[in-house]
Order: structure tokens, then C-alpha cells, then sequence
């Protein structure tokens, strides 16, 4: 059975990569799908990493963050 996008629900998503069991997927709304033994395992997207509080999750750049300590 093939994957279904979880964004749009497309059916179909477009192979882009193999890594043995791994499947690299690109639907057509642009979401990219990680597929495992006919399952998705994963979708790029919206996540709580950021929201954790910590400026390297963040994306605050090293020198950032130091001037933002001497402060």
C-alpha cells in the first residue's frame, strides 16, 4: 500500500530516495515524507524542537548568543 501524505492526504507521493528499508517521498504539496516498511515514519514540518527554550534549538547562532549572555 503506498504512502498517504499527512498533510494533503495525497495517495501517491513521488520516490525520491532508497536506503534499504528507508523511502525518501516527496508529495505534491511540497511535504517531504521519511517511509519505512510501507509506514510514515516521519514528515518534515512543524515541531516542538524549537519551542524548548534553549537557543541552539532555536536557531540563535553561536555568536548570538554569547553577545545576548554578556548582556
Amino acid at each position: 500500500m503506498p504512502a498517504t501524505c499527512p498533510e494533503c492526504s495525497w495517495p501517491a507521493p513521488t520516490l525520491v530516495s532508497a536506503h534499504g528499508d528507508l523511502r525518501y517521498l516527496r508529495c505534491v504539496c511540497g511535504k517531504w515524507l521519511i517511509e519505512e516498511h510501507a509506514v510514515v515514519i516521519a514528515a518534515a514540518g512543524d515541531s516542538a524542537f524549537a519551542e524548548s527554550g534553549d537557543p541552539a534549538r532555536a536557531g540563535i547562532g553561536h555568536a548570538e548568543t554569547s553577545s545576548r549572555l554578556r548582556q
